[in-house]
């Protein structure tokens, strides 16, 4: 039987539609299932342990959802298969996880000088913080909202040195605008910041955009949708690795899949865990999963 978590919150209080399309979905096909809320499970390591019937789950949100599971509950500890479906306005890491179908998603433990918090998709600081600090406080919240705000947040941010050790080895960038340390290709909802970025990999990606003004970010960031910004190498440095310090002389937003965290100025990275994520895809789901429970 199938537990179905979802975030009736998500994407903007939007996501009861595809929560009762994936319902549908579900007793058309005949697939056994419970429809829980995120915000009716207290524990959900308990709720599953005193289900036995419960052999699959699937998470339905976005980033941030998927960022408040794995803040909360240990999935390590979850012996049933997670399937991942999007439900939310950004959706970055489905994005990634769609490409390679399922995969053994490493989870990054980011330690702040203001507190310790997991992320999974990606993390950073600088004007994309800034920028996910006000589309989190956007009342009408859409598919542009990041690009909107991105506009907004430039006339707010002040350009500032970061130092950046990765593996040991230290680089400082002036006049720099972000660092995004990613486990998946994208942010922003869409936008390829890390192009050679694998979920996977114990390493991350980090992605800093530096040596810049207001007006040569905004050409950088029209240029991160298709992932092109790889080729501005004045203005965008590429490093990889398992272990990532950030240090700033200020302190500034930081981000976690898109949640805000306020007043950071030293940072340390490195992988927590991982664990298997599947990207529900309907298709495949009627030929292998429904025909398992048909047979059973």
């Amino acid at each position: 039987m199938f537990l179905i978590v979802h975030n009736p919150l998500s994407n903007n209080k939007k996501s009861k539609k595809n929560t009762s399309r994936m319902v549908k979905f579900f007793k058309k096909n005949s697939i056994p299932f419970v429809l829980r809320s995120t915000l009716k499970i207290d524990n959900l390591n308990d709720f599953l342990d005193k289900s036995p019937k419960l052999t699959d789950i699937l998470y339905l949100g976005g980033d941030g959802s998927i960022n408040y599971l794995i803040n909360n509950v240990d999935v390590s500890k979850i012996k049933q298969n997670i399937y991942f479906a999007k439900s939310g306005s950004g959706n970055d890491l489905f994005r990634s996880l769609k490409q390679v179908n399922k995969a053994d998603v490493t989870i990054g433990e980011a330690k702040t000088n203001s507190g310790s918090v997991y992320f999974i998709n990606g993390a950073g600081i600088g004007i994309d913080s800034l920028i996910c600090h006000y589309v989190n406080n956007d009342v009408n919240k859409s598919k542009v909202s990041y690009f909107k705000n991105f506009f907004k947040a430039i006339f707010k941010f002040k350009r500032t040195t970061m130092e950046i050790t990765v593996d040991g080895e230290t680089h400082k960038f002036e006049k720099a605008y972000f660092v995004a340390i990613q486990n998946g290709k994208y942010f922003g909802g869409g936008m390829k910041v890390a192009p050679f970025a694998d979920i996977s990999s114990d390493d991350f990606e980090v992605c800093i955009a530096h040596n810049l003004n207001n007006f040569l970010i905004q050409i950088l960031f029209m240029t991160i949708y298709s992932g092109m910004h790889r080729y501005f190498k004045r203005f965008a440095t590429f490093l990889k690795g398992k272990e990532i310090t950030i240090k700033l002389p200020e302190d500034h937003y930081f981000q976690t899949d898109g949640e805000v965290h306020e007043s950071v100025n030293t940072i340390h990275i490195k992988k927590l865990k991982s664990r298997k994520i599947i990207a529900f895809n309907k298709k495949e789901f009627r030929q292998k999963v429904a025909k398992k429970f048909h047979s059973n």
